[in-house]
C-alpha cells in the first residue's frame, strides 16, 4: 500500500492527526496554568506574601507537568517527521496518548493539592501511561519500517524507541518511591534531562 492509498482509506491525512496531536498538546499545557488559581478562602485570609507561597507546591509540580508535556510533544515532533502515512492502528494509538495527555492538567492540580502518597502516584500513572502509548505507538510504526521508510536507519529507530522509555522509566521510579513512602517522589522526573543525554550520547546522536 503506498501513501495515497493509505490516506484515501482513512479519509485523513498526516497533516490533520499532526494539527490535532498540536492543538491538544497545546491546550493541555496552556490548562496546566489553572492548576495555579489561589482558593477564595486564601485571598480573604492571607497576605499576598503567605498566598505566594502556599502556591509554591503547585507552581513545582506546573513546572514538572509543562516540560514534561513538552519534552512529549517535541519527541513526537521529531519522530512524527519519519512517518510517511498513518493506518488505523497508529491513528487509534495516537488518539489513547492524547486522551492521557488531556488528564495532566488534572493530574497535576491533583498531587498540588495534596502532595500526598496517593496523588503522586496518580501524577505518575497519567505521565507513565501516555509514555507507554507514544512508545507503543513508534514501535508500531518503526516495526519493519511499516510506517517509515524502508531505508531508514536502525540505530535510529533503536535511539527513538530508547528516548520513547525515558519518562515511562522514570515514571516507574516514582510510583515505587511513593508506595515505599518517599515524599516528593515526583522530583525523579528532574533526572529526564539527564537520561536524554545519556541515551544521546550512548547512540552517538
Amino acid at each position: 500500500m503506498n501513501e495515497t492509498d493509505a490516506a484515501d482509506d482513512l479519509h485523513i491525512e498526516k497533516n490533520r492527526l499532526e494539527a490535532l496531536t498540536d492543538g491538544v498538546f497545546g491546550f493541555a499545557m496552556t490548562l496546566l496554568v489553572a492548576s495555579l488559581i489561589l482558593p477564595r478562602s486564601a485571598v480573604i485570609t492571607q497576605t499576598s506574601q503567605q498566598a505566594f507561597f502556599s502556591l509554591v507546591p503547585d507552581f513545582y509540580h506546573y513546572i514538572i507537568g509543562f516540560f514534561v508535556l513538552a519534552a512529549f510533544w517535541i519527541a513526537h515532533h521529531m519522530q512524527f517527521r519519519h512517518v510517511r502515512f498513518i493506518d488505523r492502528p497508529f491513528l487509534f494509538l495516537s488518539c489513547v496518548g492524547l486522551f492521557f495527555v488531556t488528564l495532566v492538567p488534572f493530574s497535576t492540580s491533583f498531587v498540588g493539592d495534596y502532595g500526598d502518597r496517593f496523588s503522586s502516584i496518580v501524577f505518575e500513572v497519567n505521565l507513565l501511561l501516555i509514555g507507554l502509548v507514544f512508545f507503543a505507538q513508534w514501535l508500531y510504526a518503526m516495526h519493519n519500517h511499516r510506517l517509515v521508510a524502508p531505508d531508514h536507519p536502525g540505530h535510529r529507530i533503536r535511539y527513538g524507541l530508547a528516548r520513547s522509555l525515558i519518562i515511562p522509566a522514570i515514571s516507574v521510579l516514582g510510583i515505587l518511591l511513593s508506595l515505599a513512602g518517599f515524599h516528593g517522589s515526583t522530583m525523579v522526573y528532574m533526572l529526564s534531562p539527564l537520561a536524554s543525554f545519556g541515551i544521546r550520547k550512548y547512540f552517538g546522536m
